[in-house]
């Protein structure tokens, strides 16, 4: 019988599906893995592997035992049958040090075994008999501790931190943004983002570390809120997309209990946590998922693909529903950020995971990172009064109708709450970089159109994936034209170099050697930079003063916009030091022991070696400090932010308002976006994309009525401008505008209301 996937989906489930075993309550979610139970001092250990595999055991090894770093360093013996051909029967251990337990089948290839005798910290791993007779030897896919990722998993008791801050987490701390469907901004109009990576916010790179800088942040009131780049278990401290333990913690970094008094050392001060999580790949590093059941349909650019809309699905996309959830409710996460969906090949993946946190944590926001030309089914809402089981019903039964039948089919609603507006992002990267002829009328449509989606310059995506300089290097390489002043076989290479030489100029400028270089000196350096010209000094000074006015230029679009915005960590003081793209992996060391091949073919895609131990010093934020005639520099922009933070603070319009009209002067690269908010309070932000510099003689013709004044302008003395600012014109209005507007600079001027 034939569905139309036109028809709406309560109709479409009555219509035909497939038999399901649904059991999804709270109790299903909690019991996959190792469930340590503190009342019985016993283990309950539950795992999805192969349908047709033989038989599953768990071996189970004191935390104390010896030689146990390598998943396979310890053989297990075999009791084979003859029935038609040599068969396993059972598997028992290699010595008395180990205990290996037969798990019971209860179908659909999930295996379980109830009251072992197992204590937090214990060692695990499971022994798979697949269909042809082989073992697998293999670590828990739902391993809350994974202390290697080649080793043996440990028994992680869920319940040994006790939070401090339960306000918050009740929901009684007004500083907690939540979920709020029925609102235009779903309740995130006050999210202030501040994207970080653990690694790279200290020297140690752990959470306690990481502790010092969420205090500078609530200190000095710069976010509502932090976004952890991915803590997923990989071999080493890395800048968090290659994870391959889904639910376990980085140990590196400090492992579960570590995050979890971060995320409630973050609450006590004011800040929301939102966890970066990667449901749609592997990384390379420490897979053993295709051994341990049919969780990956293949490979991909990245590593694994996922088992989403394949055979034996159910439980793969129950594995990464479960991910969501437990971040969600045993971290305690306000919010969650789903890395690339649009790589996930499954939109109804997605919508369970929604349909799950909507149901078990429906103060929790969902962002996606979906990279689908701002797809409105990513982020529309829509009440159709299904509930929690209905809903999974309908997605089971549409994925059966992919798998079984070959169907293609998406929802029509996801119901993310939010998504990073990659739009807004190229078009101000590019206005700031590469200004086009198309710069206003792309800007106009952004900004018009943001609304709900998550507003940002740069994000580590724009800095890590290409060659790990920030926004800054990228203008000042623009701005000199360093690509035409470099060598190189090909463009990509010259690329590489022109951006690790503008890092290099970069630091120069802001060093307190860089007034008093001679001649010979300051050439000497540019030639030691891959330049084969050289610049003139004045030259770069200026160009190095115009990236510093494009950087608060783009901070300042990006903050005048109403709905949710992030920058990334340390743009609230211009850093200058890099966010490279950095891991170590287990076999590293042996790769290149072996040739230098491996690591020049790194170098020459990336323009750097990404060993952490050496990509990762020059990524700490602050490692790079301004001296010289810029020693000011960290406080001016600082000054620009906090400032800036304050008018956000105080005015509904930056959160909550609508664009009440836009206008676009092409002679002068200028545009400006008029805001509105409860039929009073207006603002109006003239931002000036291009070199000129408007002296008293600037206005433009859809000027609105009224009296305003200026609150803001991005070039005062104070942050690092020219100074040139119109505070001192008591009322401007259309027909007396008279404002200074310098090049890369921007004005709010408020309506004064009678």
């Amino acid at each position: 019988m034939k569905v139309s996937l036109q028809t709406t989906e309560n109709s479409m489930y009555r219509a035909a599906r497939p038999s399901v075993n649904f059991k999804r309550a709270w109790s299903e979610h909690v019991s996959w893995g190792a469930n340590y139970i503190k009342e019985t001092g016993k283990t309950n250990f539950k795992l999805y592997s192969f349908p047709d595999a033989k038989a599953v055991f768990v071996e189970i090894a004191d935390k104390a035992v010896v030689g146990l770093d390598n998943i396979k360093n310890r053989v297990v013996q075999t009791v084979a049958a003859l029935t038609g051909g040599l068969a396993i029967k059972t598997i028992l251990p290699k010595d008395d040090k180990s205990k290996i337990y037969e798990m019971k089948n209860s179908g659909d290839g999930i295996f379980e075994a109830e009251g072992i005798d197992a204590k937090p910290d214990d060692k695990y791993r499971y022994v798979i008999v697949t269909a042809d007779n082989n073992i697998n030897i293999v670590k828990d896919p739902y391993s809350k501790k994974q202390e290697n990722i080649n080793g043996w998993s440990s028994i992680y008791n869920k319940d040994s931190y006790h939070w401090v801050n339960t306000d918050w987490i009740e929901g009684k701390d007004a500083r907690r943004i939540v979920r709020k469907p029925y609102e235009e901004y779903r309740g995130l109009a006050g999210l202030l983002i501040d994207e970080i990576n653990i690694p790279t916010l200290s020297q140690e790179g752990t959470f306690d570390a990481a502790k010092g800088k969420i205090d500078e942040i609530a200190e000095l009131g710069l976010a509502t809120a932090i976004e952890l780049l991915p803590l997923e278990n990989t071999y080493s401290l890395q800048w968090g997309y290659d994870g391959v333990d889904k639910f376990a913690v980085n140990e590196k970094m400090g492992g579960a209990d570590k995050l979890k008094e971060l995320i409630d050392y973050a609450h006590g001060k004011g800040l929301n946590v939102i966890i970066d999580m990667v449901p749609n790949h592997m990384g390379t590093d420490g897979d053993y998922l295709t051994q341990t059941g049919p969780y990956e349909k293949g490979s991909g650019m990245f590593g694994g693909e996922f088992n989403y809309e394949r055979p034996n699905n159910r439980y793969v996309r129950d594995w990464m529903a479960n991910a969501a959830l437990m971040w969600a409710k045993e971290f305690n996460a306000d919010g969650l950020r789903l890395d690339m969906t649009k790589l996930c090949g499954s939109d109804y993946l997605l919508r369970q995971i929604v349909t799950e946190l909507n149901e078990h944590a429906p103060n929790v926001f969902l962002i996606a990172e979906d990279g689908r030309d701002n797809k409105e089914s990513v982020t529309r809402y829509e009440n159709n009064y299904v509930n929690h089981e209905d809903s999974l019903k309908f997605i089971d039964t549409q994925v059966d109708f992919i798998t079984n039948l070959g169907w293609h089919s998406t929802p029509v609603n996801i119901g993310f709450d939010s998504e990073w507006d990659f739009k807004f992002m190229h078009t101000m990267k590019n206005a700031l970089i590469n200004s086009s002829p198309s710069l206003l009328d792309d800007l106009d449509d952004r900004i018009k159109q943001s609304g709900h989606r998550v507003k940002y310059v740069m994000s580590h995506d724009e800095i890590g994936n290409e060659d790990g300089t920030r926004l800054i290097p990228k203008i000042l390489s623009s701005q000199l034209f360093i690509f035409g002043k470099v060598d190189g076989k090909n463009d990509a290479e010259k690329g590489q170099k022109a951006a690790h030489a503008a890092q290099k100029l970069a630091e120069l400028v802001v060093s307190e050697d860089f007034w008093d270089m001679s001649y010979s000196e300051f050439e000497k350096y540019q030639r030691a930079a891959g330049l084969n010209t050289t610049i003139p000094k004045m030259d770069l000074l200026n160009a190095f003063k115009t990236a510093f006015a494009k950087h608060k230029l783009g901070i300042g679009t990006v903050m005048t916009v109403p709905g949710p915005k992030m920058f990334f960590q340390g743009d609230e003081k211009a850093d200058l030091s890099y966010f490279k793209f950095f891991r170590e992996f287990s076999d590293e060391k042996e790769k290149r022991a072996k040739s230098d091949d491996y690591k020049n073919s790194i170098i020459e895609q990336k323009g750097y070696d990404t060993l952490e131990k050496i990509a990762r010093p020059d990524c700490i934020i602050g490692r790079v400090q301004p001296k010289g005639i810029f020693s000011n520099l960290s406080k001016q922009m600082e000054s620009f932010y906090i400032d800036l933070k304050n008018i956000y603070e105080n005015n509904d319009v930056l959160k909550k308002g609508h664009i009440m009209a836009t206008y676009k002067d092409m002679c002068h690269n200028v545009h400006i976006h008029h805001l509105g908010y409860d039929g009073k309070n207006e603002l109006l932000i003239i931002k000036n994309f291009g070199h000129g510099f408007h002296m008293k003689n600037y206005g433009y013709e859809g000027f609105p009525n009224g009296d305003w004044k200026e609150i803001f302008n991005s070039d005062a003395i104070e942050y690092g401008g020219s100074g040139f600012i119109n505070d001192m014109h008591p009322f401007i209005f259309r027909n007396n505008q008279n404002l200074y507007l310098a090049p890369n600079s921007f004005l709010i001027l408020q309506k004064i209301v009678p």
